[in-house]
């Protein structure tokens, strides 16, 4: 058995950290348990309805294991007590988080059915889309903060006029082909929106972190700064995505492709940033 115990960063970031050690259980059929989603399993669906994955809360459990790292007697991954008379593995995943891509490819079906949102999250965005994507070639934009301001220097940290510049561009193309842009904006701060209305915009009303998330999956483009949690929305909804690698990138529509594992693109590119 697999047993994940650490807790890296926030809701994206624990999905990847985890997604090796899954795609390794459903691949080999071999048990995995995590209990180091105490504050992500509600948004959830399915997170237990496959038997080889269990998610649990287990506090004292997790104590007791990082207890025993800082002693110095479990490493990650490696083979100890634990491992030779009882046949666990205990992972820290986050280091792990590029493995086994191949997979989770093979494996992704599944995995999006693990992590498939409950109504609860997807019933309102699904109402707000279904009035839209008939006429719209809906586009979503994580206008990343918070964070972003300090993290590498704020290298990825983008003014409004920064991404309105690009978004406008990606609208002369779309009309281009023929069709309409409609730019949902998602941010994890507080965005003047007025800075967008030389956009068709929208924005989803009294949102939250997972409504947004599940909102950009359902787009038919996706674009931002690098991010664990716009490679997740990529992932799940099939989304093609592109990176604002620089505040003076020209995109094409070509360069927009599905997140197929972490930090991969389906169209064989890969984001190279730690």
């Amino acid at each position: 058995m697999i047993i994940h115990y650490d807790k890296p960063g926030q809701l994206s970031n624990r999905i990847w950290s985890v997604l090796p050690s899954i795609a390794y259980g459903l691949e080999h059929k071999e048990k995995v348990l995590l209990i180091n989603f105490d504050e992500y399993l509600d948004p959830f669906e399915n997170l237990n309805k496959n038997n080889l994955i269990h998610f649990a809360s287990r506090k004292l459990l997790r104590k007791f294991f990082f207890s025993l790292k800082v002693r110095g007697y479990i490493q990650n991954g490696r083979s100890n007590i634990f491992r030779k008379y009882l046949n666990l593995n205990l992972i820290e995943g986050w280091s792990n988080r590029l493995g086994n891509q191949q997979m989770i490819v093979n494996q992704s079906n599944i995995i999006r059915d693990i992590f498939q949102f409950k109504k609860s999250t997807t019933k309102e965005v699904d109402q707000l889309f279904d009035d839209f994507t008939n006429d719209y070639t809906l586009v979503g934009v994580h206008i990343r903060r918070g964070d972003y301001r300090e993290w590498l220097n704020g290298k990825y940290y983008y003014s409004d006029a920064e991404y309105l510049s690009i978004l406008i561009d990606i609208d002369k193309q779309l009309k281009l082909k023929g069709q309409k842009a409609k730019f949902l904006l998602c941010s994890n701060e507080k965005l003047n929106i007025h800075n967008f209305s030389d956009l068709d915009y929208f924005i989803i009303e009294n949102s939250s972190g997972v409504k947004d998330l599940y909102a950009l999956s359902r787009c038919s483009y996706m674009i931002g700064p690098p991010s664990s949690y716009s490679q997740w929305a990529s992932f799940i909804g099939k989304v093609p995505l592109k990176f604002i690698m620089n505040k003076d990138d020209k995109i094409a529509l070509l360069d927009f492709s599905i997140i197929v594992s972490f930090n991969k693109f389906d169209n064989g590119n890969e984001l190279f940033i730690d």
